[in-house]
């Protein structure tokens, strides 16, 4: 499958990779509104402490059969966690977010992705 530009609302962070959210107090994302590209400068002081990416959420390019996620024709964790929640889970609203238009996981499953990528917490430790 040739790459079709498409971001990873789940990347781990790295300088070039977009903050799309902060976790809150609920274990869940607040979207920033904003597109902001991470720096050198935020890598490293984000590194102090508990992982980043327990703290943030970033997006970066999709690197489909580079990442260890891919299925080979999709992105494996917004199917496993669509499957594993029933669906009076999946939030009926769209949060408000700054890559949607090129989210890999929307162009896979739609609004229900939308629902549940709040939920969505990357943890690469």
């Amino acid at each position: 499958m040739k790459n079709d530009h498409k971001s990873c609302p789940s990347a781990p962070m790295k300088a070039g990779t977009v903050l799309l959210g902060i976790v809150n107090q609920d274990d869940e994302i607040d979207f920033v509104s904003n597109i902001t590209k991470i720096n050198e400068a935020f890598v490293q002081s984000a590194k102090a402490g508990i992982s980043p990416e327990k703290r943030f959420r970033f997006a970066g390019s999709c690197v489909q059969s580079g990442c260890k996620q891919w299925t080979g024709t999709r992105c494996g964790v917004i199917d496993r966690v669509l499957n594993s929640l029933e669906e009076k889970y999946i939030k009926a609203h769209l949060p408000s977010c700054a890559i949607r238009e090129n989210c890999r996981w929307f162009a896979q499953s739609g609004a229900k992705a939308c629902g549940v990528c709040p939920a969505v917490i990357t943890d690469v430790t």
